[in-house]
């Protein structure tokens, strides 16, 4: 029976990091989130809920913010989203975890009118690096922050 439940205990601990490639989530409360200013419907929160427990997706979570230069979706936007809710953040992140975090990304996420392009993702997560640094996304921090129900 011991034995049983060490056989188990790896296995769901390897689910859980190839799940959620490795990351460790802040805890949201959903009674917290603003799911108006994601345009979250109930799937998408209860998706990314399951993601920050480390559980599996039943789908992908819709990423319905627009940029304004009308492209299907905002990766710069994710990007920002996901630095606040992902421990320790993602600004400037070593080779290894860029490639864990695109892959988090293109299995856990999608636009609305479009999947998210894996081979675009290094480049613009080095235009986001950049802008974030010079201050520009900090606006767009701080309502992302208040709509989860964070502070920083």
């Amino acid at each position: 029976m011991t034995l049983l439940l060490v056989i188990t205990w790896f296995k769901s601990e390897v689910l859980f990091k190839s799940n959620i490639q490795g990351f460790s989530f802040l805890q949201l409360s959903i009674s917290k989130i603003d799911t108006v200013f994601f345009g979250f419907d109930s799937h998408d929160i209860e998706n990314l809920l399951r993601l920050v427990n480390g559980l599996p997706a039943d789908q992908k979570i819709v990423i319905r913010e627009t940029p304004k230069n009308k492209q299907t979706g905002n990766i710069r936007f994710l990007f920002t989203f996901l630095d606040l809710i992902i421990r320790g953040g993602i600004f400037r992140m070593d080779t290894k975890p860029k490639e864990s975090l695109n892959m988090l990304i293109s299995e856990r996420f999608t636009f609305q009118d479009a999947e998210i392009n894996p081979s675009t993702l290094p480049s613009s997560y080095s235009k986001w690096c950049s802008t974030t640094h010079e201050g520009k996304y900090d606006d767009v921090r701080k309502d992302i922050s208040k709509a989860l129900g964070i502070t920083q």
